[in-house]
């Protein structure tokens, strides 16, 4: 054999012998607990996004509501100490901030209509409920 040829398969087989074994993973002994089964990724909750009271308010009266937070154009801001799933939408206990210092609040997000998107607000540091509509982009 050339020596070109004969460096270029003792490189080929030192590199194999770094490399695992491809396959499915070895079974678990016996006598141990199965393996747990991997957990699906998690479903972005259905609030996030630009919403407003009507179309012509998503350019300058937008709120933001993201994972963990939601600010108003009314200078509202609420940052999400938990966000539990309800069977109309989601329950959320929040320190809110409105032209003073963050309280405690609680306050429901639902979703009275899919077509087109809806979402009433209700409780927290807002008085009445809010119908937002979700804003397009």
């Amino acid at each position: 054999m050339k020596p070109a040829l004969l460096a270029v398969l003792a490189l080929l087989s030192l590199a194999a012998c770094g490399r695992k074994a491809e396959g499915p993973p070895p079974p678990p002994p016996i006598g141990a607990p199965p393996p747990a089964p991997p957990k699906p990724a998690p479903v972005p909750a259905s609030y996030i996004g630009r919403w407003a009271a009507s179309a012509d308010l998503c350019a300058k009266g937008a709120w933001l509501f993201e994972a963990d937070k939601v600010s108003t154009a009314g200078e509202v801001s609420c940052a999400f100490k938990s966000v539990s799933p309800t069977a109309t939408g989601y329950s959320i206990d929040a320190m809110c901030s409105a032209e003073g210092p963050p309280e405690a609040k609680t306050f429901t997000l639902t979703f009275p209509s899919a077509n087109p998107p809806a979402m009433t607000v209700a409780g927290g540091p807002w008085g009445a409920p809010v119908t937002l509509r979700l804003c397009a982009g």
